[in-house]
């Protein structure tokens, strides 16, 4: 991983997105079929009278799960992540494009999290926090995620992303204020020296 440089989510994200779409398919597949099942079983005069009818809620299933697996590599595309010297930078989205940048000045603590089914992947994600910020996470994908202004997640070096972040975060000062304000005490006093020079020989 190079500082400027993109890089994208580790290719084990698009199989956890499908194990995902499988846990949301299958309990729906379920009550859609219910209905014809019943029909077949124990009343075939209505499944004759209406069968399209009973296959209604099959289709609409079957609809939403083509399209959330057309989707799903598609948005696994537009996401990348690049962390130059000054900020980190995550990009998203399919139809509506999304750019999060989070200066290092910024940034207050940075999380690692990995769930039980991300962790049969290999993959966490990095949750970069800022000061006061309390909005939904940076293109962020998965719950207890809300709180994070920049999110890289699907990645396996998420450690080495991490420990990167810290060390561009290290020894900076917060939201770019020096940590020692410069001394103007000095400055103060020499132009009240000049004034009441000025004001002596006026009189």
């Amino acid at each position: 991983m190079k500082t400027g440089e993109k890089f994208s989510p580790h290719s084990n994200l698009k199989k956890l997105y499908s194990v995902y779409l499988l846990f949301v398919a299958i309990p729906m597949l379920i009550v859609a079929i219910l209905p014809i099942w019943g029909a077949l079983t124990f009343d075939l005069e209505t499944w004759q009278a209406a069968w399209l009818y009973i296959c209604i809620p099959l289709i609409i299933v079957l609809a939403i799960i083509s399209f959330a697996a057309y989707w799903i590599p598609k948005y696994y595309r537009s996401i990348s992540y690049t962390l130059t010297e000054d900020e980190v930078v995550v990009e998203r989205g399919v139809w509506w494009k999304m750019k999060h940048v989070v200066p290092y000045a910024r940034v207050m603590s940075v999380d690692i999290i990995q769930g039980p089914i991300s962790r049969r992947f290999g993959l966490g994600s990095v949750h970069v926090h800022t000061a006061g910020y309390t909005g939904q996470a940076g293109g962020t994908a998965g719950p207890g995620t809300r709180g994070a202004e920049a999110c890289i997640w699907g990645v396996q070096n998420f450690i080495e992303i991490r420990d990167t972040v810290i060390e561009f975060v290290r020894g900076r000062p917060l939201f770019g204020i020096p940590k020692t304000a410069p001394d103007l005490s000095q400055e103060i006093l020499e132009e009240l020296k000049k004034i009441r020079r000025a004001v002596e020989n006026k009189g």
